[in-house]
């Protein structure tokens, strides 16, 4: 082991790479970042935003957790009552000591990380018509159910779940919900653009409410990173396999035929964006030092596969995304690692169909095609529609989405906006923009506040493998529709519970 190590410090590579480190050290350049960094550090900017990013979340100290703390008392008679009425009925008792309600307690709110199986698979047999197209309906509702149940039957007062993100959640909610009621000219495919954006939305809560321990928070988390897995050794198997791809996924203009990979999703830009998602958060599993070896070495294996399966879907949307989600995992971990990460794009970039991709992109044919029946011209009308209806936008499920797409009849010159803020300006207007900046600054703020005040190493990587991986999303919102994808959403919020159940986890411990 030890000549082995002597022989790799003794290698071309290594010397290369170390002359190359001896090289940028003594550098102008280096030399000129490091003064500049202590001169940031020094500023009063600087000092703000430190205090700023290094408050903690005290939901005590939110007045609309007062109102509920209250609230929540003055209903401890009725509660009682209730529980005293389904513990003394005879389908509870039966109920309650079977195997399979045991069963469902413990795993039904978990089985979300496999949605994408269950909706795609699903759909694929049954059709999205008849009972399994409200299947996911029917699976929020009973997760609310048993989530209710839990708290009814408990002996105690529940304590009060309080997140960072429950009142902007809540206000985009209301949001949607009142330009549904005003700003609706077909209140029934309103009320269907409404239920697209709110329904995936409400996940957060039952998500949240339900991560109470780190046995389910750790069970969520190594779901996510095993569903993210599964779908890279498939996506591999595929291009193994040379499974042939759809024609409408590669541009005429370009004039070249790709394999892309696209698993059980159906789109490789969809399980480009699964991948950018989950990958940060696997990397932050790999690295942990509290995880043995076997699930260490697991865990880099599935990383490895997805990392690979990033590439073959030839996504330029989710390699956007995923060089942001590496940058902020950088940057919040180890800033040192940037050098690192453009080395492996450099290298990803050496690939003939990534090249052949990217170098297109930046091509006066892709920019002429795009402007002809591509996404710029797209990009044009939705920002033409957004301007002539600022305010409130021409309604939800109104244009540029898949309920749109449902009612060509009443929308014949709808398409997919291929940009999810930009269909969502066009919907909703100004308002809705507004609601969800909110909740993205939220998000960003109280995941930042959550990586500066975390101790504990694990932790800290796991919500930083978490906020890598979301950011990165969002980022891959502004060139394809991912939150149009139902289970995209779900692991988006499901994915911001996690985040948030460890940064409360820490706060407990630093207490």
């Amino acid at each position: 082991m030890e000549q082995a190590a002597e022989w790799f410090r003794e290698s071309l590579v290594c010397r290369i790479a170390s002359s190359c480190g001896r090289i940028w050290r003594n550098s102008l350049l280096c030399r000129g970042l490091a003064v500049l960094g202590s001169i940031i550090s020094a500023s009063n900017i600087s000092r703000w935003l430190s205090s700023y990013f290094s408050r903690r979340f005290r939901p005590r100290q939110v007045f609309a957790y007062k109102v509920l703390r209250r609230l929540q008392k003055r209903l401890v008679p009725l509660k009682i009552r209730v529980s005293r009425i389904i513990g003394t009925s005879f389908t509870w008792r039966m109920a309650r000591e079977s195997r399979f309600m045991r069963m469902l307690r413990r795993f039904l709110v978990p089985s979300a990380v496999f949605f994408v199986f269950i909706d795609e698979l699903g759909r694929s047999v049954f059709g999205a018509m008849g009972p399994f197209g409200i299947w996911d309906e029917a699976y929020l509702g009973l997760c609310v159910i048993f989530l209710a149940l839990d708290r009814i039957m408990e002996k105690a007062v529940p304590p009060m779940t309080a997140t960072p993100l429950d009142i902007p959640v809540f206000l985009l909610i209301s949001v949607s919900f009142f330009l549904f009621l005003n700003f609706s000219p077909y209140p029934h495919v309103g009320f269907e653009g409404m239920r697209a954006a709110v329904q995936f939305v409400l996940w957060y809560y039952v998500f949240s409410r339900y991560l109470d321990s780190d046995r389910k928070s750790e069970m969520m988390t190594g779901g996510l990173i095993l569903t993210g897995g599964i779908l890279g050794i498939h996506g591999i198997m595929q291009y193994v396999a040379g499974v042939e791809t759809p024609a409408s996924w590669a541009d005429a203009a370009e004039g070249v035929r790709y394999v892309r990979v696209f698993s059980v999703v159906g789109s490789p830009n969809i399980l480009g964006s699964l991948m950018v998602l989950v990958i940060p958060l696997a990397l932050a599993r790999a690295l942990q030092g509290r995880t043995g070896r076997v699930s260490r070495a697991f865990s880099h294996v599935l990383l490895i596969c997805m990392t690979i399966c990033l590439v073959l879907t030839l996504s330029r949307g989710a390699w956007l995304g995923m060089a942001v989600a590496l940058i902020i995992f950088s940057i919040a971990w180890n800033p040192r690692w940037m050098a690192g990460m453009a080395l492996a794009g450099g290298m990803a970039f050496l690939v003939p169909p990534v090249q052949r991709r990217i170098s297109y992109m930046l091509s006066s044919r892709y920019i002429s095609s795009s402007l002809t029946g591509g996404r710029l011209l797209r990009y044009r009308t939705g920002w033409e529609m957004f301007m002539n209806n600022l305010w409130t936008g021409v309604g939800q499920g109104h244009f540029g989405g898949a309920v749109a797409m449902n009612h060509r009849d009443l929308f014949p010159n709808t398409f997919y906006m291929d940009s999810y803020w930009l269909k969502t300006a066009v919907e909703m207007g100004i308002f809705g923009l507004a609601a969800w900046f909110i909740v993205i600054c939220a998000l960003f703020t109280w995941s930042v506040r959550a990586i500066r005040t975390t101790l504990d190493r694990d932790i800290r990587l796991s919500i930083i493998g978490g906020f890598s991986g979301m950011m990165g999303v969002l980022v891959h919102n502004l060139v394809e529709n991912v939150f149009e994808v139902p289970y995209m959403a779900v692991y988006f919020w499901m994915m911001a519970a996690i985040v948030f159940y460890n940064y409360g986890k820490s706060q407990l411990r630093v207490v």
